[in-house]
């Protein structure tokens, strides 16, 4: 796959790798719908994408530092928001759960499962 364009890196990198052609040509709306958003708000896949992340309202304006301050970005890089968005950390794609031996944790707990 040739990386193209940093919405395009920033929706690979989120998706774990599983998102690797836009849909209608366009890279958020097959994010979205990867995520199950199947329509768009007020004809913005990217509003839609806030909004599945519970982000209600843009800041300073914008929907895409409203998404970045999801990630914990402040300020953009290499002069653009999209920039600093796709190198925000990435999904871990997930692994096989084994009971009694896995010490995931759900949200911040950290008991072990017993048997």
């Amino acid at each position: 796959m040739i990386i193209q364009s940093v919405i395009q890196t920033y929706v690979y990198n989120q998706s774990g790798g599983v998102v690797t052609e836009p849909v209608n040509g366009n890279w958020l709306q097959a994010y979205c719908e990867y995520l199950g958003v199947t329509q768009p708000v007020n004809a913005s896949w990217l509003q839609a994408l806030c909004l599945h992340f519970g982000i209600t309202a843009p800041l300073y304006g914008s929907w895409t530092i409203a998404l970045a301050n999801y990630y914990g970005i402040t300020q953009p890089e290499n002069g653009t928001w999209w920039y600093a968005l796709s190198q925000a950390g990435g999904v871990v794609p997930p692994t096989d759960l084994i009971w009694n031996t896995t010490t995931t944790q759900w949200q911040l707990e950290t008991t072990l499962w017993n048997a």
